[in-house]
């Protein structure tokens, strides 16, 4: 049954239009009823009449059945013809088989039915404009019967065997008129219904297109998403804005479950807790996955929908993506956090310093006197242990004030050109570090000084005691026994890093101290570097002050703190300090530089950071080179479309603009022996290779040093070129 239903749904359904073309689709669907019911009933009803036509030698009217038949079978099985065609046949074939049937079984027969029809159908399938000209039509076929009827011409008719006619002679013609009164009136009202209704229809389709076409591109423009789904969460509508925030489309989501989505479906239950609870929800956050697997926070806003016994039957919304802002409010909350710690460490900077200044003068008579009083007693005195100790106390205060001094970012006063790898080795060489050892003698520490440019401008004082507070810290860390590994590194950064502090883009060599202890709280993050803010055993570890003492010489020295810290897995401190090119201008290893030095060979040097330009052109002409710089890729290809150079200290990663790799493929096409040289803050990279597989010669990582630039470039300037690879487009 179900397919014949849907066999006959088939038959009767326009093929190129739909339900949103408005009264015109359902024209042509009634017109395909109308056809099939014809064609299928006519057959049925045909047969007899024909049998019958031909038993009582009605010949016109057998021959018109079988004709009419077969164009209603025509038009139903040629759909491809035009609809105003099929259509304006359908009421014709009524009123010409009213026609016949009239004038073959006379006017009081089956006739005028099929004209009472003839202007209700032209009315359904062509509007009301033709249904009034079909009841014109009507009207003067009326008249015209009730002329033959006036002037006896029926007569006629019955010679030709159409005998029904001797009715119309048996009634005068004052019955006839009054019948087709009634006729006439009864067919303008059923027309009249009939267009009426279609034509509120045809409006009323008209204003709910023009609206579902509003409403459309409300949600197919809409910024935010528009949702419906069930109870269990399978999504019925989803407006296209949801491809923006997740990257899946309308027809991957649809009729798909949201806990595919749900990063917690747990928490999708309690979504529906509360909605079923309340009937409604505002700025709700829930956490989806997008297509690449990433988290969308979004803020949804929803209701319950009733069905007619007022239980809930599904559920709408719309939800908006709120992550870039959530992301937003969290980076201006660290920015608040880290400028609010600015801020106290300042203050509490300034507190500190005027605390030193005065206690400095206290501490005077308290460290001077006894040890002059010393100097004058003689060695068995009962006194002398006393002032000992009071020296003593008074030297450990000297300490203390020095840590205030540190923290109030005035201990700095001298800068110079220090080695930080010898910093580090000289303090594992000192009393202080064994006293260290002393408290935790099952804490091993592991060195790994393997920076190659470990030189920055400081003070080689309070560098080497902020190593002493981070080891001191990392073995308190370890009460039961672990181990503290110090390493030092360089590092070219591009792009600022986030971590503790945001560290800027620049050459650093970097100090790190990392232990495998108890780790650090993350509210204990946030005032770890606090004066007097500590969990150690005081008396044992300094003075109280020492993580402030760090924080207050990576200050002083233009650097940056990154920390990393989880509980029971151990802390890492990195500390980013600026390296310094001064040294490589003092330097006294002058047989060494006589090795390395050029003569006035022209090199250009391709970068797009200023501060890497300038160093290398120090370095360069240091080297007795004559050093020129551009910018970018683009200006070194146009500098030597009209200059020469000996040799390119090329940048493999520029931006924005062509990178170091089509330079050197651009250069090579009209400079094919062009020697280069190829630069990179990051590892050797496919890039690298390539440009080496092209013709570079030498790859050079970052930071530069006079040693490792100088080698690179002898070496350059002194190869032979011999069979080049041409160049890739």
């Amino acid at each position: 049954m179900n397919k014949i239903k849907t066999l006959i749904s088939t038959l009767t359904t326009p093929r190129k239009l739909t339900p949103q073309d408005g009264i015109r689709f359902w024209q042509e669907k009634v017109l395909l009823n109308l056809l099939l019911v014809c064609a299928v009933l006519g057959f049925i009803t045909c047969i007899p009449s024909v049998a019958l036509s031909i038993k009582e030698k009605l010949w016109l009217v057998a021959i018109a059945d079988v004709l009419i038949y077969c164009i209603i079978l025509g038009l139903f099985l040629k759909p491809g013809l035009s609809y105003t065609s099929r259509a304006m046949s359908v009421p014709v074939i009524s009123y010409f088989l009213g026609m016949i049937l009239i004038i073959t079984l006379g006017p009081f027969g089956a006739g005028p039915v099929w004209l009472f029809f003839f202007p209700i159908l032209t009315g359904v399938l062509l509007g009301s404009r033709p249904a009034s000209w079909a009841l014109v039509i009507n009207g003067i076929t009326i008249i015209g019967i009730g002329i033959l009827i006036h002037l006896n011409i029926t007569d006629i008719l019955s010679r030709f065997n159409f005998k029904a006619w001797h009715l119309v002679s048996a009634n005068p013609l004052e019955k006839w008129v009054v019948i087709c009164f009634n006729f006439m009136l009864l067919n303008i009202l059923a027309t009249l219904s009939v267009t009426t209704i279609l034509n509120g229809l045809h409006k009323s389709l008209q204003e709910l297109a023009i609206s579902d076409k509003k409403h459309r591109q409300i949600f197919e423009n809409i910024l935010d998403v528009y949702f419906e789904t069930t109870l269990e969460g399978i999504i019925l509508e989803i407006s296209p804005s949801v491809e923006q925030i997740s990257s899946y489309s309308q027809k991957e989501l649809k009729g798909q479950s949201i806990y595919s989505i749900y990063q917690t479906p747990g928490k999708r239950k309690k979504m529906l807790e509360l909605l079923i609870a309340a009937g409604n929800i505002h700025d709700h956050e829930i956490n989806l996955f997008d297509k690449n697997g990433q988290i969308r926070t979004c803020s949804i806003n929803a209701r319950l929908l009733l069905d007619e016994n007022k239980k809930p039957e599904r559920i709408i919304g719309i939800f908006r993506d709120i992550t870039e802002q959530k992301a937003m409010v969290k980076k201006e909350k660290n920015l608040e956090e880290r400028l609010n710690r600015s801020r106290k460490m300042e203050a509490l900077g300034m507190l500190a310093g005027g605390v030193a200044h005065d206690l400095n003068n206290v501490l005077s008579g308290i460290v001077t006197y006894p040890e002059l009083l010393l100097m004058d007693l003689p060695e068995n005195s009962p006194m002398a242990n006393s002032l000992g100790i009071i020296h003593a106390s008074g030297l450990r205060a000297t300490e203390i004030v020095q840590d205030l001094l540190t923290l109030a970012r005035r201990g700095v006063v001298t800068r110079e050109v220090v080695d930080l790898n010898k910093i580090a080795e000289e303090f594992l060489k000192t009393p202080e570090y064994e006293k260290i050892l002393s408290f935790h003698p099952h804490v091993i520490v592991e060195t790994n000084l393997s920076a190659k440019f470990p030189f920055l401008k400081g003070s080689a004082i309070h560098l080497q005691k902020t190593i002493m507070n981070l080891i001191s810290n990392a073995a308190e860390a370890q009460l039961d026994g672990g181990r503290i590994k110090i390493s030092t590194a360089n590092r070219n950064l591009d792009k600022p890093v986030k971590g503790y502090d945001r560290v800027q883009p620049g050459d650093y060599v970097i100090l790190s101290v990392e232990d495998q202890g108890t780790g650090i709280d993350p509210e204990d993050l946030k005032r770890i570097f606090e004066p007097f803010f500590t969990k150690k055993v005081m008396g044992r570890s300094g003075t109280g002050l020492g993580m402030a003492v760090v924080w207050g010489t990576v200050q002083d020295h233009g650097a940056y703190i990154d920390l990393v810290s989880h509980p029971n897995s151990g802390t890492r401190f990195d500390l980013y300090f600026p390296i310094t090119t001064d040294r490589i201008e003092g330097c006294s290893d002058e047989t060494r530089l006589d090795d390395l030095m050029g003569n006035k060979e022209k090199i250009l040097i391709v970068d797009d950071v200023p501060g890497q330009r300038q160093i290398a052109r120090i370095l360069l002409k240091r080297l007795g080179y004559e050093a020129i710089s551009v910018a970018s890729g683009e200006e070194a290809i146009q500098y030597l479309e009209s200059n020469q150079a000996d040799l390119l200290l090329l940048d493999m990663i520029m931006d924005p603009g062509i990178d170091g790799l089509e330079t050197f493929r651009l250069i090579r096409k009209f400079k094919p022996d062009q020697k280069a040289i190829i630069a990179s803050g990051f590892s050797q990279s496919h890039k690298v290779e390539t440009a080496l597989e092209l013709g570079a010669g030498q790859y050079l990582k970052k930071p530069y040093t006079i040693e490792k630039i100088g080698l690179a470039v002898q070496k350059e300037l002194s190869r032979q070129i011999v069979n080049l690879p041409s160049p890739r487009g």
